[in-house]
């Protein structure tokens, strides 16, 4: 090694980059890493991809807000040298440099695919990024499609669904508690209170769908100068609701695991009362609540009985076939046990 960069024959990795400290983001995207990088070198991102390997014929990089770059062993190895970093560092910082997201084979190679595996491309809280004197927008890897962060009061999505704005939810102080409760009930109850969020938002997302005007949400996007009718910010407009119902699914669980079959009936009862409660506080009709309401229902009758039932006073787990192999660390999009997806406006539901 020379003090500029790897050598590997007659070609030292990153030599002509200035050595320029960066303090790094966790959970940043590569493809965000490298565009910093190239903004403090002044050179193109382009120009890094030439000295990281080789890519596909034609590929060129792409915004960080649009896709994300993969990298190979050897091509993270350069990323360190031109760093002046070990790769062990990045690898902490940045998900998509660890060994499961690695490209194969021992060349120094990059890709850089559409759609990102493993998460969506959302913004960073600025006030977090300027505190890391990152500079510019800093694009996360994160499990949902948006992100809210109660630190600085600052909701970020993804892009792909709407502008990359930093919406403040100082004006929203019941959004800030409803992300605080969610917090308290995936700490408390692990995969089931996972499992039953993503319920929790499908239920309330189609209630949104059918009454985005509903006066609450009217209400916050009023105060938060937000679009009524974007799919991305709606999940900040709602989210109350949503754990409000999370925490609702939760006791209708519990009343069944300590119930005999026989008095099902009541914890079913009391759900669709309480839920109609919820439901009549936004001004929604009997036929709009009702009916993912009595689908989730359904979903949870059957219980998996090959799951056990928490032992030591543990979090019980959501032991309803309809949730038997989800992946409990994915998204809210994906990990809910209903059949449709609400945020995709194309379909109806």
């Amino acid at each position: 090694m020379s003090s500029g960069g790897v050598w590997s024959g007659d070609v030292a990795w990153g030599a002509s980059l200035a050595h320029v400290p960066m303090r790094f983001v966790a959970q940043e995207s590569t493809c965000s890493l490298l565009w910093r990088l190239a903004a403090a070198q002044g050179v193109s991102v382009d120009f890094l991809l030439d000295d990281l390997g080789q890519g596909p014929q034609g590929q060129r990089a792409l915004e960080p807000r649009l896709a994300e770059v993969y990298l190979s062993g050897p091509a993270l190895e350069r990323l360190g040298a031109m760093m002046r970093v070990p790769p062990v560092r990045l690898q902490r910082a940045m998900p998509h440099l660890r060994a499961a997201h690695l490209l194969p084979g021992g060349q120094a190679r990059w890709h850089w695919p559409w759609v990102p595996s493993g998460g969506y491309l959302v913004r960073c809280c600025p006030l977090c990024a300027a505190s890391r004197e990152a500079g510019g927008d800093v694009w996360l890897v994160w499990p949902d499609p948006w992100r809210l962060c109660a630190r600085h009061g600052r909701f970020t999505e993804c892009a792909r669904t709407g502008p990359a704005r930093a919406v403040d939810v100082r004006a929203l102080p019941e959004c800030v508690r409803a992300h605080r409760r969610r917090e308290r009930l995936e700490r408390r109850w692990g995969q089931t209170g996972g499992f039953l969020l993503a319920d929790a938002f499908a239920v309330t997302g189609w209630w949104w769908r059918h009454a985005p005007a509903a006066v609450p949400w009217r209400e916050r996007a009023r105060r938060a100068r937000l679009p009524l009718l974007s799919t991305g910010t709606a999940w900040l407009l709602i989210y109350p609701e949503a754990v409000a119902l999370a925490r609702l699914l939760l006791r209708h669980e519990l009343d069944r695991s300590a119930s005999p079959v026989q008095r099902w009936g009541a914890a079913r009862a009391r759900l669709r009362e309480e839920a109609a409660a919820l439901a009549n506080g936004l001004g929604l009709t009997v036929e709009a609540w009702s009916v993912p309401v009595a689908e989730w229902l359904a979903r949870h009758h059957h219980l998996d009985e090959d799951r056990p039932a928490a032992a030591g006073g543990g979090p019980a787990p959501v032991r309803t076939q309809a949730h038997a192999g989800d992946d409990a660390p994915g998204s809210l999009v994906d990990r809910g046990c209903l059949p449709w997806d609400w945020t995709d406006t194309s379909v109806p539901v």
